[in-house]
């Protein structure tokens, strides 16, 4: 089966955004708060998920089709039909996480706005085989929406859970397997897995070097 032209420009769209997450990790010109606990990252969330808390408008994406957080998936052959927005609800219980909003983007400048974002031109839960892999920053900046999302992500185990929520209401429940330490020209963490539906998560490891990748991977639960 042929790869479409779009495929081919979402994939390097992808491979561009990341290395710039890879080699830069955070950005310089965000100042760095001094390290708390996870409360704030958790009340955050409460308000979230109470609806207490203005939407924060997402930058927008590369100019390539597609790209943009709001404009849904293209549906492919054996899919369920792409939710109306890129939008995800993120829940891990270990890391203190409930209902964390997360975006789309491919931007460094938004992830340090927002704390943590779903990297445009990888994989959503909606679709077959995908690998839905989200960075966020090990310690919070000035201003993020969202702090110290994955600051503890070398505590996750295996058979942690790690529940995702679509913008259509549709919840997916995956469960780690594994974690790895990755350098950072190594792109190959956000393609898929053959045979697997999985979810990647990423930050800067360890600290205070950020020189390494840390990344965490789950498997969804077929039921």
């Amino acid at each position: 089966m042929s790869t479409s032209p779009k495929l081919y420009v979402r994939s390097a769209a992808a491979l561009l955004a990341l290395a710039a997450l890879f080699a830069y990790g955070p950005s310089p010109a965000a100042q760095a708060e001094p390290a708390s606990s996870r409360d704030e990252a958790r009340a955050v969330a409460g308000v979230e998920a109470n609806g207490e808390n203005a939407e924060t408008p997402a930058l927008p994406g590369p100019e390539d089709e597609g790209s943009s957080e709001n404009d849904a998936e293209e549906d492919k052959p054996g899919e369920r039909p792409a939710p109306p927005s890129k939008k995800l609800m993120l829940t891990i219980p270990r890391l203190g996480l409930e209902n964390v909003k997360v975006g789309d983007s491919p931007d460094q400048s938004y992830l340090d706005r927002e704390g943590i974002m779903h990297l445009s031109g990888t994989g959503f839960p909606y679709q077959k085989d995908s690998n839905t892999y989200i960075a966020a920053h090990a310690i919070g900046y000035a201003g993020s929406r969202v702090t110290y999302a994955f600051r503890d992500l070398e505590d996750m185990k295996k058979g942690d859970r790690v529940t995702v929520r679509d913008a259509s209401g549709k919840t997916y429940q995956y469960r780690v397997y594994e974690k790895m330490i990755v350098d950072p020209d190594d792109f190959w963490v956000t393609k898929p897995v053959e045979g697997k539906k999985i979810i990647s998560l990423q930050t800067c490891w360890p600290e205070p070097s950020f020189e390494k990748r840390l990344i965490v991977r789950a498997e969804i639960v077929r039921k």
